[in-house]
């Protein structure tokens, strides 16, 4: 009788120590998985304003409408006119809803055909997102834009057809930020443009039309747009590195 009682206590002592396992085995299945990552879609439903340039004066806000709806949900449109004429003045702006929306029709339009014309469309960007002075300090001393470090920047607009006013420059640029000054001059004998102008700006937002508007079609012309810089900066003899080609159009 004695014995079998050291066998008995002997199987309660290894099956308690198993339960106890799979105790834990069971509460360490049963953690919460990892929380998914919901921030992304508030910021992907927040409208986009698009610059549609190079647009033909035959195309209408109904016909910017009815293309780039095509794309998703449009909340404005908007092509300015001359003051004067009344005349659109080549480009116009499209709002969407949704941002990804606009990135796709950037995709499909940006150098698609409308009306005739090879239009261009990027995005309309507005001058808060960009802190005051920061794209001005970028060239650094080595010859880049603004080296200087001046807080505004006047930039040469040449290859200007003779029938582009001064108005039509000022808005083309105004697009990118607060123009401070636009001079287009004139041939002192005959009054007509010289086919260049002049264009200052806050040194961020210059910086940003330079890149966005230098190849960009005016009234039938391809303007080149850069730094205007004394003739004395560019060593040399004044050949018009700055110009856009030929005389040295770029100084002032």
């Amino acid at each position: 009788t004695v014995t079998p009682v050291p066998t008995l206590t002997l199987i309660i002592f290894f099956k308690m120590p198993g339960s106890r396992d799979r105790s834990r085995s069971r509460s360490r299945s049963r953690s919460p998985p990892p929380a998914s990552d919901g921030g992304g879609g508030g910021a992907s439903a927040e409208p986009m304003k698009l610059y549609i340039g190079n647009l033909s004066y035959d195309t209408d806000e109904q016909r910017l409408r009815d293309e780039f709806g095509k794309f998703g949900a449009i909340d404005d449109v908007f092509l300015p006119v001359d003051r004067e004429t009344s005349r659109p003045r080549g480009f116009g702006f499209v709002t969407f809803s949704a941002g990804p929306d606009a990135k796709k029709s950037i995709a499909a339009m940006d150098g698609a055909e409308l009306d005739g014309r090879t239009i261009k469309v990027s995005e309309s960007r507005p001058r808060p997102d960009r802190a005051a002075g920061g794209g001005g300090g970028g060239g650094g001393g080595g010859g880049g834009f603004n080296s200087s470090g001046a807080s505004s920047v006047k930039l040469f607009v040449g290859n200007l057809s003779f029938d582009t006013a001064e108005d039509t420059v000022r808005s083309l640029f105004e697009v990118h930020g607060e123009v401070t000054d636009c001079y287009m001059p004139t041939d002192r004998e005959s009054g007509r443009p010289r086919g260049f102008a002049f264009v200052t700006m806050n040194a961020s937002d210059a910086e940003n039309a330079c890149g966005k508007i230098d190849g960009q079609d005016v009234d039938g012309r391809s303007i080149k747009v850069n730094e205007a810089r004394a003739r004395e900066e560019r060593g040399g003899g004044g050949g018009g590195g700055y110009g856009g080609g030929g005389g040295g159009g770029g100084g002032y």
